[in-house]
């Protein structure tokens, strides 16, 4: 019986405390189920299928025909059927299967670059919501570690004013720091538990399922390892982001050679076995009587008022945007790099400088603090003093976790 009990208290124990999650294990649940992700995941398979379909385009087709053709004269009402089996097989369509093939076959490419795409992009989101909470949840630490002091800096004022050696005010004052600390905390509490509603989605989990998070070792980034010319120059040519713009520019230089083809003629092999005019479709049915034929069917036309010349003009056009808009995105993404290059050095710098500036707000809270229990500074500049050194902690916790995200916000965009 007490192993039983005991065997439910720890399960009651484990779901109360909820499931920890690593930053690494967030972004691979958000790999397995993330709903933008399994989506993306089938249009890359929806590609493969119509790069298939396209490319059967060049095979021959088979169908059977029948009909009914009714023969009208002066002196007789009559008619005849016809039955048979026929193959087309294309010979000549002035390119356009062949570049229809290898559209299709640079579309799958693109998707299947897509979908990598979309995976580092989703890993970056979870990563930033991921951090996001970290800092919220270190800020709230802060925050209750004020409020626990301020309440025995308040019990303590009160102390005073019942010996008559402080007024009311100074108890005000407390109290008023105080319940703004209190109203830091709720508010905070609320911010967490909706940004862990927009992590919980990214990874896509129940909303319902209460996750506790596990810190990031900030550690493991060195900075000076980063070669900004040799990731900028590798971002260029070898990055999903290039290989994206380098597939749309092909593809559209496809449509254009298809376009093209308008102008040429198509040519198709026709092999059919087939009944000859029957007068009931019994005997054109009947396949004793039927015979084979094989011809070539060709087709090209000469004159649509300018119609193939504009639909090919037009798609010359395309591919000038095409490449301008490549230019344009290979420039933007230049810029991307050298912006949050900069970004990672300046937080790089700004770490050292809050923890300085953290340590020295905390030595004189320190000092601050014992003035103040020996009434020789107000509360007022005790409280200001106080207020400072969460600030501080605060801007010091926030800046190691924007430093972190930098650097994954760099990798991502060299990737």
């Amino acid at each position: 019986m007490k192993k039983k009990i005991l065997s439910m208290m720890l399960i009651i124990s484990c779901s109360s405390f909820g499931m920890e999650v690593t930053l690494e294990k967030a972004v691979d649940m958000a790999f397995k189920n993330n709903r933008d992700l399994k989506n993306s995941k089938i249009e890359t398979v929806q590609q493969d299928l119509l790069y298939k379909e396209t490319a059967k385009g060049a095979l021959p087709t088979v169908s059977i025909e029948g009909g009914y053709t009714e023969d009208r004269n002066d002196s007789y009402d009559d008619g005849y059927f016809e039955n048979g089996i026929i193959l087309i097989q294309p010979i000549y369509s002035g390119g356009e299967i062949y570049y229809g093939i290898e559209g299709a076959k640079k579309n799958r490419e693109l998707y299947n670059i897509s979908y990598e795409k979309d995976m580092t992009d989703t890993r970056l989101e979870v990563i930033k919501e991921y951090i996001t909470v970290l800092q919220l949840q270190k800020t709230l630490e802060v925050y209750e570690t004020s409020n626990r002091e301020k309440e025995a800096e308040l019990k303590r004022q009160k102390e005073f004013y019942n010996l008559g050696m402080i007024d009311r005010s100074e108890i005000l004052k407390v109290d008023s720091s105080l319940y703004e600390t209190k109203s830091d905390i709720i508010n905070t509490k609320n911010n967490i538990q909706k940004e862990k509603i927009i992590l919980k989605k990214l990874m896509g989990i129940s909303l319902e399922e209460d996750i506790l998070l596990k810190d990031i070792d900030l550690q493991k980034i060195n900075p000076e390892k980063v070669d900004l010319e040799n990731d900028m120059k590798k971002a260029v040519n070898e990055s999903l982001q290039s290989k994206k713009l380098k597939l749309n520019t092909e593809i559209t230089k496809l449509q254009e050679k298809a376009a093209k083809s308008e102008f040429l003629p198509e040519v198709d092999l026709e092999y059919a076995y087939e009944s000859s005019d029957e007068a009931s479709f019994s005997d054109s049915a009947n396949a004793g009587d039927w015979q084979w034929r094989i011809g070539v069917s060709f087709e090209w036309e000469i004159f649509n008022f300018g119609s193939s010349s504009d639909s090919y003009q037009r798609a010359k056009l395309e591919t000038e945007k095409a490449n301008i808009s490549r230019d344009n995105e290979l420039e933007e993404l230049r810029k991307n790099i050298k912006s949050a290059y900069l970004e990672i050095q300046t937080l790089y710098s700004l770490i050292h400088t809050r923890k300085k500036s953290y340590e020295t707000s905390k030595e004189i809270y320190e000092i601050d603090r014992e003035k103040y229990a020996n009434r020789l500074i107000d509360t007022v500049d005790y409280l200001q003093t106080e207020s400072d050194l969460r600030e501080a902690e605060v801007n010091y916790i926030n800046v190691q976790m924007d430093y972190y995200q930098a650097y994954e916000e760099y990798l991502n965009l060299i990737k």
